[in-house]
């Protein structure tokens, strides 16, 4: 079952709690699509987290109210699950098949590969989610000039990495073009 459908209701179980659906149907399915690209396609673990950093939220529904602010509180969640503190998260190598249902060709894949976990959630969140700068720093942990250092590093790494395995990119395109506008952003 997907994290974003609703589980069956057995006769006589109480109805969930409307506050609860609403917020899983917000969240859950970009949540997914994040937790997809972070894991590189690794379905299992990616539905995992997703559940995982939901079923959290759903006891602090009081303080997650703005939906920004409760996307970036989802993002880091999902990325402390994921890459663990002291310990060297669990790498599989990219689902491609996976990624391509998100529209992630090879070279997005090989960008996004490059990446630590960190530097993946920050990019995920910033250049292809467009994030608020403040709930970028809420899923990394980092604000302000660290933020923006730290950002800058992890979109020339993913850009190396996207034009080594598409040689005929060039500084030129939509994924160069969000790239160069969101480290201009970064930086200026």
């Amino acid at each position: 079952m997907l994290v974003t459908e609703s589980p069956p209701q057995s006769p006589g179980a109480p109805s969930p709690d409307p506050l609860r659906v609403a917020f899983h149907e917000l969240h859950g399915r970009s949540l997914h699509g994040f937790a997809l690209l972070l894991t590189l396609g690794d379905r299992a673990t990616a539905a995992t987290l997703t559940s995982d950093a939901l079923a959290e939220a759903g006891s602090r529904l009081d303080t997650l109210r703005h939906p920004e602010r409760a996307a970036a509180w989802l993002r880091a969640r999902v990325l402390r699950m994921a890459a663990p503190p002291r310990r060297r998260p669990i790498s599989a190598p990219p689902s491609l098949p996976v990624l391509a249902e998100l529209g992630a060709d090879e070279p997005i894949v090989a960008g996004l590969a490059a990446l630590d976990p960190h530097e993946r959630a920050a990019f995920i969140a910033s250049s292809i989610e467009r994030l608020d700068q403040r709930d970028v720093a809420v899923v990394v942990g980092r604000d302000g000039s660290r933020l923006e250092r730290f950002l800058a590093r992890a979109r020339r790494r993913y850009l190396v990495a996207y034009q080594r395995a598409d040689p005929t990119a060039t500084a030129d395109g939509p994924i160069a073009d969000q790239v160069d506008e969101a480290a201009r952003r970064a930086i200026g």
